[in-house]
């Protein structure tokens, strides 16, 4: 599915598709959470939503395993999420299996939306908080919705993201804590889909191809993450996910 899709690419076209996954790579090393915000709205101008989903499955498993373990503190990271990160992978279970059936049509304005709003929100109330004691009980909840949401499009970021900005996380541990919840389920979408049999061992290939143009733009995205200040850092990556939200609901309704 995959390879017989990107394979049969114009030559622009399949250009163009190899410049999106280098911008990917450059806003996933600013803001830690970039790939699937960025490739797949874009990448379905030129290929299936399926399509997209699956080339970019392996490349958000690489990359997020890279960041990671990026500065060390991994174990520690672990053990501070773990409340999330077990709810998140049952979640993305069940959304990945949802990805398979639902109707595309209504899935991208249902996402479209929920995205637009929270981004909406979080940049108009810009002193909105999430207490310790709150964190808690909303933690495992976000996660288990933002596994099935993002099971059903490869998008787990942004309930995740709304969560982290609402604690007050500074970037570097933002990164790091997203990194993790990622890997986590974007590896469970992976094994989903490989178990499924809805990609062959030639889309896996083709897939983690997909991770040259991402590698050479992470290295620019983590260098310009070092020159935004931590304001600038919030609203990037608001903007990131109100654009995405933008996309998926233009594709919904036109």
């Amino acid at each position: 599915m995959v390879t017989a899709a990107v394979l049969g690419l114009p030559p622009a076209a399949f250009g163009a598709l190899v410049a999106i996954f280098f911008l990917g790579g450059m806003v996933k090393g600013v803001t830690g959470v970039g790939l699937p915000l960025v490739l797949v709205p874009l990448a379905t101008q030129f290929v299936d939503v399926p399509v997209a989903v699956a080339l970019v499955s392996v490349s958000m498993v690489a990359t997020n395993i890279v960041q990671a373990v990026e500065g060390g503190h991994t174990g520690k990271a672990v053990r501070q999420l773990w409340p999330i990160v077990i709810p998140l992978a049952v979640g993305a279970v069940i959304g990945t299996h949802l990805l398979l059936s639902i109707d595309r049509r209504r899935l991208n304005l249902v996402i479209g939306g929920s995205f637009l709003v929270l981004a909406i929100l979080l940049l108009c109330m810009p002193r909105l908080r999430i207490s310790a004691g709150a964190a808690r009980w909303a933690g495992p909840a976000v996660g288990f919705g933002a596994g099935v949401l993002g099971g059903m499009s490869a998008i787990f970021g942004p309930p995740m993201i709304a969560f982290m900005v609402g604690l007050g996380t500074d970037p570097d541990t933002f990164v790091k804590h997203m990194a993790v919840l990622a890997l986590t389920a974007s590896t469970t979408m992976l094994l989903v889909l490989g178990g499924s049999g809805a990609m062959s061992g030639g889309d896996f290939l083709m897939s983690a191809a997909a991770l040259i143009p991402i590698q050479l733009g992470m290295p620019a995205g983590r260098y310009l993450r070092g020159k935004i200040t931590p304001s600038w850092f919030r609203i990037a990556v608001l903007v990131v996910l109100a654009a995405s939200g933008l996309d998926m609901l233009r594709r919904a309704l036109f």
